[in-house]
């Protein structure tokens, strides 16, 4: 076993870092129930990593990537020590359950197979030989030889998913849809955990069933390597100033690229909206993804520093900014500190092209609802159904291969 980092001339031990780890995690509020905080402190984290030092498996405030391709993009990884229990923490695994892993990097299965214990049953599943047969290796080297472990395409039904479905289905890899699979295979009573991408936006959501549909009521900020397979889709973007400003566009939505560049290149119009933020609320997450589900088309505008000093752009995050567009012009969200408080922010939108006033005053008028309507009401509410469904939701629908969402 690898040993730990020197401090002041005592070794520091796995399991040390270990302890200190699961303390910080319980501190933050990543861990919250007795069961997920003994299971992290069960398995030997530094063993899914095992090319890394055992101090930075478990201090590293991101993932720590185990496969890339012969162009260097990353293709598997063990999560973030915060992730990794914030995803379980939602799931709400329990003893006798049955759960599906999408995605074999072998730590979050040994997790699951603390969390399920003897009597329940973890199958993981991954395309890549490669990172099943690694997961396979080292869970077989740590103790869990009851993880099953299966290559193929998580987007597809397992052949031997128990009768009733999954008591837990939980991805970690980022999904750019539901697969029809995964309605299927559920259970009555189960739990969908998925780093979903909509919209340009990432977050991990959990859902549990609502009638035919499915509910989330957790949703984490999050980012995860893109799924390979079926449902495997990347977005489109769009160059507005070559790679300096850039639209990303999801879902097919309709885009023309000449216009919108040309639009850009024209004078910008300002709007501001009077709604203020604090740096500490925490808010602006929520209102990207309740402005997804309010206004159509949606995607996201991100822009480099170079952007940003050419005065290209207002002030845009590096998550990027909500963007919405016609046939020939474009508005989206920008910040300013307040004038007359200089702990607080405020929301206002550009615009470019033709029509930017009225673009400009759309989105605005969506950002005042929100402020007035929904800005204390939580986390927004994302609900899936089956894109054949013949039932179709109202409202602003976005619209996947095999899914529907809906934003409320």
């Amino acid at each position: 076993m690898r040993k730990g980092s020197m401090t002041a001339g005592t070794e520091v031990t796995p399991e040390e870092l270990r302890e200190r780890m699961v303390r910080g995690l319980v501190e933050r509020g990543a861990i919250v129930s007795s069961a997920v905080e003994a299971a992290f402190r069960a398995v030997p984290r530094h063993r899914f990593a095992p090319e890394v030092p055992p101090e930075e498996v478990y201090g590293a405030p991101e993932a720590i990537f185990t496969k890339r391709t012969d162009d260097g993009r990353a293709v598997s990884s063990v999560s973030a020590p915060w992730l990794h229990a914030r995803m379980l923490e939602a799931a709400r695994s329990a003893p006798g359950m049955r759960v599906l892993e999408i995605g074999s990097g072998g730590c979050n299965a040994a997790l699951l197979a603390e969390l399920v214990g003897p009597a329940g049953a973890v199958t993981s599943v991954d395309i890549d030989p490669d990172v099943t047969g690694r997961a396979r290796r080292l869970l077989d080297g740590t103790g869990y030889r009851r993880v099953r472990i299966r290559t193929g395409d998580g987007a597809l039904p397992v052949v031997d998913a128990p009768a009733g479905g999954w008591d837990r289905i939980i991805v970690t890899t980022g999904s750019a849809d539901l697969p029809e699979a995964w309605f299927d295979q559920l259970a009555a009573d189960g739990r969908l955990v998925v780093p979903l991408r909509f919209r340009g936006l990432s977050r991990t959501l959990a859902f549990a069933r609502e009638g035919k549909w499915l509910r989330s009521d957790t949703t984490i900020v999050s980012g995860f390597l893109a799924m390979r397979g079926e449902s495997a889709d990347a977005p489109r973007v769009v160059r507005l100033a070559d790679d300096d400003v850039r639209l990303t566009v999801d879902e097919r939505q309709p885009c023309d690229e000449p216009a919108l560049r040309e639009a850009f290149s024209t004078t910008r119009h300002e709007l501001w909206t009077g709604v203020r933020l604090t740096g500490s609320e925490g808010l602006l997450p929520r209102l990207d993804v309740w402005l997804a589900g309010v206004v159509a088309p949606y995607g996201r505008l991100r822009a480099n520093r170079a952007a940003m000093e050419r005065g290209l752009v207002g002030w845009v995050l590096g998550t990027g900014a909500a963007t919405v567009w016609n046939d020939d012009s474009l508005a989206y969200l920008t910040l300013r500190h307040a004038p007359d408080h200089t702990d607080r922010f405020e929301l206002g939108v550009i615009g470019h092209g033709p029509d930017r006033e009225h673009l400009g005053a759309s989105l605005a008028d969506a950002v005042v609802r929100w402020n007035e309507t929904a800005r204390h009401q939580g986390e927004p509410v994302v609900r899936a159904y089956r894109r054949n469904d013949p039932e179709r939701p109202t409202g602003v629908v976005i619209e996947k291969s095999d899914a529907r969402l809906t934003i409320t």
